[in-house]
């Protein structure tokens, strides 16, 4: 079975793919890295899984990984939450002699703090810290990069300085998912591992939208007593001002059916676009 994640190794991904494998029985896992969002996604076929990161503590959720969601017909499986945290290697003597900043995208946004001691800098984003580190190692005086703080120990830049997120206790959330849609009847017949699941899902609200179209989604799940964890909105591209629902319901085994009458009451009504059910 191959493992797709973000690469190369020594990625949050990996460390989250490594750690996910730990609670699981797979055997002879090959693990397949691809330095984009797109080619993680595409790689995933037949009974091989994939790992992208969906929410970060400090910068919130991750819109390249929702957009996929929101049109995949894919089957999420699990998910792996691991701490992250980040250093700074700099070819230079201090900050204020950086001219260059190689970032990823998403860490840019946990490290605010200490970009705004480098005013005047010119930041170059990045699709992968690990990509970051390498076009540090491969750039020239003045150039600096954010980079894992697991890969911090392995570096000799003239500048380091270490723990540069905005704060220690970070994480960073990942979901595990198969190349097949997530089929309403096929997860209702789920045997949990343990007492309490979780189920993500979207909804699309049909073209006549109305005012108390949400006030009326939620209340399908406040009738049946069901927890949302996650509510927020994301364009569907298709028109101005069309948006669908991203919705995470928690709950526990004996609300197993439940949720599925409740999601097929809610589908002779809404355009449901089930994500997955899963042990939590």
């Amino acid at each position: 079975m191959k493992l797709s994640v973000l690469g190369p190794e020594g990625t949050f991904a990996d460390a989250a793919a490594k750690a996910y494998l730990k609670t699981q029985p797979y055997t002879n896992v090959i693990f397949d890295y691809h330095p984009t969002f797109n080619q993680v996604y595409q790689a995933v076929t037949g009974e091989n899984i994939g790992l992208l990161p969906l929410e970060n503590q400090l910068d919130g959720y991750v819109s390249a990984t929702l957009q996929r969601l929101q049109i995949a017909d894919v089957t999420e499986i699990g998910e792996m939450t691991i701490p992250v945290n980040f250093g700074l290697v700099a070819n230079a003597d201090s900050l204020t002699h950086i001219k260059r900043l190689y970032v990823q995208f998403k860490t840019e946004g946990q490290c605010q703090k200490l970009l705004s001691r480098m005013p005047g800098i010119q930041i170059i984003t990045t699709s992968s810290n690990m990509i970051s580190l390498e076009k540090f190692l491969s750039g020239e005086k003045g150039d600096a990069a954010i980079i894992p703080q697991s890969q911090m120990a392995d570096q000799s830049a003239p500048f380091m300085l270490e723990n540069v997120a905005d704060q220690d206790d970070n994480s960073t959330r990942f979901i595990i998912f198969k190349a097949k849609p997530a089929k309403l009847d096929d997860l209702s017949r789920l045997t949990l591992t343990t007492n309490h699941f979780k189920a993500p899902l979207f909804i699309r609200p049909s073209s006549n939208d109305k005012p108390g179209t949400l006030y009326d989604i939620l209340g399908y799940f406040a009738k049946a007593d069901l927890n949302l964890i996650t509510l927020m909105s994301l364009p569907t591209k298709t028109q101005l001002g069309e948006y669908s629902f991203y919705i995470e319901v928690s709950g526990t085994r004996d609300q197993q059916e439940v949720i599925f009458a409740t999601l097929r009451d809610m589908a002779s009504k809404y355009n449901v676009h089930l994500l997955g059910f899963y042990a939590d």
